[in-house]
């Protein structure tokens, strides 16, 4: 088979092309859950995975990429993969859509913070900058973060935009990283869940959040992040306490 018309076959057989892809990726060791995200000639233009495997996510990227070259002779940009790895926690992953999901749902007494304002400039295609104004009563709180302009990088930088406000919030007392990102389609919905490390004191804590896809991939990430940190970052004491 040539090279053109492997092509043809991956391209061409949209949706069957994909779903080939997808069940062959589901096979890869290391990816748990995956989501394909099409591009307009239904090719692929980004995989999005979900982990809690032992192995690092470089090697789950190659492992997708060997195994897309092997069966399909497709070459696919490894910045085009997202992997968001959970494996540290050992916890199922319908368990942490359930604590994600109950973050979210949460009364809005438990709820201090809300997004006030968002925005993603991107420029010719080669770097990102992302704004994000968080508030909290009276009080407002801006986060900024800049990077490269391609598909991981931005929810990278989206999240950290957000984590960066937060560490305004937390005055001190605590400050986040995120752990991994990822987008998931679940009961018919497409979701993001970001992993959130909190950190007070010697040992991180890790906080599911998830959002689903609206507006933008990159504005769900900033609310997945913030339902992962809002009822923590709460039992915070208050500046000045």
């Amino acid at each position: 088979m040539t090279e053109e018309s492997r092509e043809v076959e991956v391209r061409g057989m949209d949706p069957w092309g994909l779903r080939r892809v997808e069940q062959l990726l589901q096979t890869v060791e290391g990816v748990n859950s995956l989501k394909l995200v099409p591009d307009e000639r239904g090719g692929i233009d980004e995989i999005h995975v979900l982990s809690s495997s032992s192995l690092g996510a470089k090697q789950i990227v190659r492992n997708i990429e060997s195994a897309l070259l092997a069966q399909f002779g497709l070459q696919v940009d490894h910045r085009k993969i997202s992997i968001a790895q959970v494996k540290d926690q050992g916890i199922p992953l319908a368990e942490v859509v359930a604590q994600a999901e109950a973050a979210a749902e949460a009364p809005p007494t438990a709820r201090r913070l809300v997004i006030e304002g968002f925005q993603l400039e991107r420029h010719a295609g080669e770097h990102v900058v992302c704004r994000v104004e968080l508030r909290a009563g009276e009080n407002s709180y801006e986060g900024e973060a800049t990077g490269p302009d391609y598909v991981r990088s931005r929810l990278e930088i989206a999240a950290q935009a957000v984590l960066n406000a937060l560490g305004k919030v937390a005055d001190g007392k605590a400050s986040f990283a995120i752990e991994g990102v990822t987008q998931i389609e679940l009961f018919n919905r497409d979701l993001v869940i970001a992993m959130v490390q909190a950190f007070a004191g010697r040992r991180p804590v890790t906080l599911p959040g998830i959002a689903e896809i609206r507006d933008s991939i990159e504005e769900s990430v900033v609310y997945a992040c913030l339902n992962a940190a809002n009822r923590w970052i709460g039992n915070l004491p208050e500046p000045g306490e």
